[in-house]
């Protein structure tokens, strides 16, 4: 016996902008919804539930009273959504400016892949990646793109020349796919690490690997590549009268110092970070 009034409201998509939405609910606008809400209670009340329930109005007089209902609370609709805390078509507006605690938290994504896998944040909300993007096929652009990933990483920064605060003090290392050989890859170090280079090679080979399970070995061109010595021999006799260092220079005098104290130096790399996040660089 009651007048019945029906809202069918399309399901509300980020993805799309042609989604409509009645209500903001972000936490500023949480009471203006309460408020709306009881507007509209009340409205059904006073309108159509009381009369009918008290025998005061006849069945002729409920009908004639649904169209006042539903102009009524169509017109509680329309001022809410013509406010500036949602918008009919399109994004919703921002209702107020980001906490410092989001703020801080976007401050600290990484945005690159090695850098979200490194520190386990895949599928997390401070990672734009998520587990099902991380395994690849095995073929030469894969292989590529994952040394570019480590390369033009936060850890990469402190390791490859490319960049220029590790190529201020002197290291121009740099990784490079050489060949696919089925299930194996054989790469090529060039230049003067301050890492050794097996860590280089091994922070490739593992990243690789998570990426491109399918990989079976993961080698250098030559065993010599992975040598951060190499011994001088006398050209006429074939002695060795010296022993070069194919690493970049110990600027600072950490690396030795490190290695002294019997830490490994490539656990820290060749730079200092603040507590704010910046790098600094002990003069020598």
């Amino acid at each position: 016996e009651f007048g019945i009034l029906r809202c069918d409201f399309a399901p509300i998509s980020t993805k799309s902008h042609s989604s409509f939405e009645i209500f903001d609910h972000s936490p500023s606008s949480n009471l203006l919804n309460i408020l709306t809400m009881i507007m509209i209670t009340l409205t059904f009340i006073l309108v159509c539930a009381i009369p009918t329930t008290l025998g005061f109005a006849t069945p002729s007089q409920q009908r004639q009273r649904r169209p006042l209902l539903s102009q009524t609370l169509n017109n509680i609709l329309s001022a809410r959504r013509s406010s500036s805390i949602v918008t009919t078509v399109g994004q919703r507006q921002p209702t107020a400016p980001a906490t410092q605690a989001t703020a801080s938290r976007r401050a600290t994504q990484l945005y690159n892949f090695y850098d979200d896998w490194s520190n386990d944040l895949l599928s997390s909300s401070q990672s734009d990646y998520t587990y099902d993007e991380l395994i690849l096929f095995l073929d030469e652009e894969c292989i590529e793109q994952c040394l570019e990933e480590l390369m033009d990483s936060e850890y990469g920064k402190t390791m490859f020349g490319r960049h220029d605060m590790p190529a201020s003090v002197g290291i121009t290392g740099e990784i490079e796919f050489v060949s696919l050989e089925g299930p194996e890859a054989v790469l090529s170090l060039t230049g003067k690490f301050w890492h050794r280079r097996e860590t280089v090679l091994g922070k490739a080979a593992m990243y690789l690997n998570a990426r491109i399970p399918e990989l079976t070995s993961i080698q250098v061109s030559s065993p010599s590549e992975l040598a951060d010595y190499e011994d001088i021999e006398d050209e006429f006799t074939g002695a060795i009268v010296g022993r070069e260092d194919k690493r970049a220079p110990d600027f600072n005098g950490d690396r030795e110092t490190m290695e002294y104290q019997g830490l490994d130096p490539d656990a820290r790399g060749p730079f200092v970070f603040s507590a704010g996040g910046g790098s600094m660089i002990r003069p020598a």
